[in-house]
């Protein structure tokens, strides 16, 4: 069969698959590939949003992020330290709470529904149950504990003015708001393995932290790479519990990259820096999301190996 034939062969399958994937492309380029262009577009520029002039300067919006103080160091910090914070405590405690509740025989769905009723409430809502909780007046539920009923301490304390105490709120959110996904996630992984292995195992006198360890680890490490590549990519994407709790303060000590970007865009309207700073967000998740797949597929091939 000779190449023309082949090429009138491929050329036919393309255009009857043709309007089932062109839709999907177009929406594709709209929402996505043309945003993504755009974006660095306005990155390498001065973009005047009302006069509609976008004047190219190259790097000088990555420059001027990068040297323009400490609040762009601050928020990257900040991004990293939750990230070093909430998951792995939302990877582990997720994996455990499911293991809990995959072991019950009964009430199965009670604690399932418990668990996963923070994921679906909305982010203010919950940001403002944690004003609430930790307001620096007496009407803070937590100073009213420490000061009106334990005694622990003499003045209440200001949580969402300062640095680490407000990133302490930020972190504590993330991980309640979070926990129910991750679990629910680890808790259809475990539905999936295999009873045969729990009872040879068992056969060969495990028990239950030797089954968890040896069984129930190894067989969820696709799910549990799933978990923390999400979260890791939640991790940048914090923003509404910032606004929320701290406004960034004190003096940008508990911002994050994406509450700076919206604050240079629509606070500041330097839409060219909001664009470098949105770019170097994305760069780093996908640098991070990288390296975890290499060192995923590295223990996978080690494994096989032995």
């Amino acid at each position: 069969m000779n190449k023309t034939v082949l090429l009138k062969r491929g050329a036919k399958q393309w255009l009857a698959a043709l309007p089932f994937v062109l839709p999907g492309l177009i929406l594709v380029t709209m929402f996505i590939l043309y945003p993504m262009v755009f974006t660095l577009r306005i990155a390498l520029s001065e973009y005047k949003i009302v006069q509609g002039e976008i004047t190219f300067i190259g790097l000088q919006n990555f420059v001027n992020v990068l040297s323009g103080g400490s609040k762009f160091w601050y928020a990257l910090r900040n991004n990293f330290l939750y990230a070093l914070v909430t998951v792995p405590v939302i990877t582990l405690g997720g994996m455990f709470f499911a293991y809990l509740i995959n072991n019950l025989r009964h009430g199965q769905g009670i604690f399932r529904v418990g668990f996963y009723l923070p994921v679906i409430t909305s982010w203010v809502i919950v940001s403002l149950v944690f004003q609430y909780m930790f307001n620096s007046s007496d009407r803070g539920l937590i100073n009213y504990v420490l000061v009106d009923v334990l005694h622990l301490v003499d003045n209440y304390i200001p949580w969402l003015l300062r640095e680490w105490t407000g990133n302490a709120a930020i972190w504590l959110m993330g991980i309640w708001k979070n926990m129910g996904w991750a679990m629910l996630i680890f808790l259809g992984g475990l539905q999936g393995i295999p009873h045969e292995l729990y009872e040879a195992a068992e056969l060969d006198g495990a028990g239950l932290w030797a089954r968890f360890w040896n069984v129930t680890v190894p067989s969820l490490k696709p799910v549990t790479f799933y978990v923390i590549v999400n979260m890791i990519i939640g991790s940048f994407n914090v923003f509404i519990q910032v606004m929320m709790l701290t406004g960034g303060g004190p003096n940008g000590k508990t911002s994050t990259l994406q509450y700076l970007l919206y604050d240079k865009a629509f606070n500041q309207f330097q839409f060219g820096e909001a664009s470098a700073i949105g770019l170097v967000s994305a760069v780093t998740i996908v640098a991070i999301t990288a390296l975890l797949n290499k060192r995923l597929q590295l223990d996978t091939d080690g494994e096989e190996a032995t």
